[in-house]
């Protein structure tokens, strides 16, 4: 691998990360998706297999960031309640500092991800909504909890490690504890897909957080 071509892309990374941490709109996310397969095919084209996996994990959270922001999007743009429509602000993930994620010598991607998960048990409390059903809505919960819990358990494992027990489950018992909020009676459905927008935005934070640590020392 050239050192200018791994400077470059490096750079060009961290640039995209940093618009996408401070704007959350569809074109900043597009431009770091691209970016994030630019960097995914050089890792893999150089034979670094551990980089690459990284790459292909944080540009997978991109994505499905992105796709659920547009679904809810478009579900808060055809909404007649006002409520409804404000809840769902793509801006309004703010669960992780900008700069500690991009200039932080030692970077605690655990503590990023378990912060994350308490700053949605605070949301989550804080947040009043006007309850109602909505098929289309409910549709939309119960389609993604799952894949976010699943996001949410491979990162704790990435960075807690498996091997001891008492690890692994205090991992776990922090990610039931958010989801045991979502089955509680008084909390509207519309708070509950708002905060699984953020929640997937924590994942799509951290991973992207890893690969720039990843590729630390390439440059």
């Amino acid at each position: 691998m050239a050192k200018g071509d791994a400077a470059v892309l490096v750079e060009s990374y961290r640039t995209a990360l940093r618009e996408a941490l401070a704007r959350f709109d569809e074109p900043a996310l597009l431009r770091l998706r691209g970016d994030l397969q630019v960097v995914s095919r050089w890792l893999v084209a150089g034979g670094d297999g551990d980089r690459a996996n990284s790459a292909s994990a944080a540009l997978d959270a991109v994505s499905r960031f992105y796709s659920f922001g547009v679904e809810v999007g478009g579900f808060s743009k055809s909404s007649q309640s006002a409520n409804q429509a404000s809840l769902f602000d793509l801006a309004s993930v703010g669960v992780l500092g900008i700069e500690n994620v991009l200039t932080a010598e030692h970077r605690s991607l655990m503590r990023y991800l378990m912060s994350g998960l308490s700053e949605g048990l605070m949301f989550l409390a804080s947040r009043q909504y006007v309850a109602g059903s909505n098929a289309v809505l409910e549709a939309t919960y119960k389609a993604h909890a799952l894949t976010v819990r699943d996001a949410l358990w491979s990162l704790a494992m990435d960075f807690r490690g498996s091997r001891e027990l008492s690890s692994i489950q205090e991992a776990r018992e922090a990610i039931d504890a958010l989801f045991a909020k979502f089955d509680d009676p008084s909390v509207p459905l519309p708070a509950k897909v708002s905060l699984l927008y953020q929640l997937y935005g924590l994942v799509a934070i951290v991973r992207c957080a890893q690969l720039l640590e990843d590729l630390r020392g390439l440059a």
